[in-house]
């Protein structure tokens, strides 16, 4: 007689560091564009564009927050750029062309300058640039040398990886006077070379009040000091350190979290774990080294996540995002093509559900939310071609261009059907699933992802079917094993599954 296995909550996130048949009935084998929100998989919202293009590669995105007045910058290889954000337009705030290269990231920071505070930012070989909310950029006063990494640091602007007088000084620190970003020599201003490890500078991060100052295998804490030493720095023996500063981020519980070559860390102030999430093997064996440099992350309070930008295998841009939710565990990945930057800005605006993308019955987030709120958080995202596009709930492509969304099941087998032996064989009978959307395409595989047979494609309702009367999807095939792909491609089209239920009955064990 047939079994059903329910999958209520199919909801446990990515698991890529052992085979399909040992992966939780809950988690993935392989996904890319799935969101879980409120314990549905769903295929990601899309997004829109924020004016027109920079004309070049989007290297980083910052936002300067003065009182009440917000500016969203943007920075490629030569142009800099400010939103107008009440008519969604860039202009050009560029003093002088820069010279930067894909291989020369954007560091940025915002100390006080005479008491008002401003963006400081570099590409390491260019003069460092400075920017008030409501001026043009320019080169910072004081003729400070050039730096590939910069932060402000209690009453200082500090420097690191440092060229001077054509001189470069790889593990070199260095500092302005107090209170004045513009002042390189006398009073307080100072320097140091950390030098316990022959490491090169990689990156400056913030953890607490102090400036962590990352290797490829150690981190540096500095601390203030009341002496005339201004600055103290202990070297941690955390064995690895950031391989890029774009994807040091802030937690909400004090830790720092980023990307090195084995995977993702977070930085207690002594410690640097991995993180404790199955998609480290994968990280560590597919990402380009060659291009890692180029990575970004973003953490996002507002939903748990962390989201770090990755070039894998031969890609030379960091398209995909692992989405580690810090509260769970768990990781989901997207595939955004040619991004190269992406950031948080304030929406300035309100949303009203007249003004929203999309059908009414298209949407997916609750009629109150707080995203549709002016002051709220935006997702921005920037690509190689100078495109800025932003997350907008309720769409369904991403300016346009088809989402390609799909998630995998794990390895079903006699084990999850209560049965002692996993080389047990099964007849699969197909599934039962409970979904609202648009379409959504089944697949099945018994050879644990390598081929994939075509069980149906779907039409899907407004509403979930009732429980007695699912969406059913058959197949009729022997084998000890089974996965499935739930996917959907096609543009302004969306699905969500709540759940779905496995059928099967078991056969003599393999001979």
């Amino acid at each position: 007689m047939p079994v059903k296995l329910n999958i209520p909550l199919p909801s446990k996130g990515l698991v890529v560091d052992r085979p399909g048949e040992f992966v939780d009935t809950r988690s993935l084998t392989n996904t890319w564009n799935m969101d879980v929100r409120r314990n549905l998989i769903q295929k990601r919202v899309g997004t829109m564009a924020i004016g027109s293009s920079l004309g070049e590669r989007i290297m980083r995105y910052f936002e300067l927050v003065v009182g009440t007045t917000t500016r969203l910058i943007r920075v490629g290889l030569t142009e800099v750029e400010a939103l107008n954000k009440a008519t969604s337009t860039w202009a050009s705030v560029t003093a002088s062309a820069m010279t930067g290269t894909i291989d020369t990231p954007i560091s940025y920071t915002f100390p006080l300058l005479a008491g008002a505070k401003i963006a400081v930012f570099t590409n390491g070989t260019d003069a460092i640039r400075k920017i008030s909310a409501a001026g043009n950029d320019a080169s910072l006063g004081g003729t400070p040398p050039k730096a590939k990494y910069v932060k402000a640091v209690g009453p200082y602007l500090v420097l690191g990886y440092i060229t001077d007088g054509g001189n470069t000084y790889y593990s070199r620190v260095q500092w302005s006077e107090t209170g004045d970003p513009e002042t390189w020599s006398g009073g307080n201003a100072g320097s140091i070379d950390l030098i316990e490890d022959p490491g090169n500078i990689t990156g400056f991060g913030l953890f607490g009040n102090h400036l962590a100052v990352h290797k490829h295998e150690s981190i540096y804490v500095g601390q203030l000091v009341s002496t005339a030493d201004v600055f103290r720095f202990d070297r941690r023996p955390t064995g690895i350190g950031t391989a890029a500063e774009a994807t040091i981020a802030n937690l909400p519980n004090g830790e720092h979290v980023f990307l090195a070559y084995d995977g993702i860390h977070t930085f207690d102030g002594s410690f640097a774990p991995l993180i404790e999430a199955p998609i480290q093997e994968e990280i560590r064996d597919s990402v380009n080294p060659a291009a890692i440099h180029r990575s970004f992350g973003l953490v996002i309070e507002e939903i748990g996540e962390y989201w770090c930008a990755v070039p894998l295998g031969n890609s030379e841009i960091p398209d995909t995002i692992y989405k580690y939710n810090w509260k769970t565990g768990q990781v989901y990945k997207d595939v955004r093509a040619n991004m190269t930057a992406m950031s948080l800005y304030i929406n300035t605006s309100e949303t009203t559900w007249d003004s929203m993308a999309g059908t009414w019955d298209s949407q997916t987030t609750a009629w109150d939310s707080a995203s549709f709120q002016s002051s709220s958080k935006r997702i921005v995202f920037g690509d190689s071609s100078g495109n800025s596009t932003y997350l907008v709930n309720g769409t369904s492509s991403d300016n346009g261009t088809a989402i390609s969304a799909n998630f995998e099941t794990k390895d079903f087998n006699a084990n999850d059907y209560g049965l002692p032996d996993l080389d047990t064989m099964m007849r699969w009978k197909g599934i039962e699933m409970w979904a609202t959307g648009s379409t959504v395409t089944v697949e099945y595989s018994i050879d644990g992802g390598e081929s994939w047979v075509a069980a149906g494609t779907k039409t899907l309702g407004s509403y979930y079917p009732t429980d007695a009367s699912p969406i059913n999807v058959y197949v009729d095939v022997v084998s000890s094993r089974i996965r499935f792909r739930f996917s959907n491609g096609t543009v302004n089209e969306t699905f969500l599954i709540k759940k779905y239920q496995v059928e099967a009955t078991s056969r003599e064990a393999r001979k």
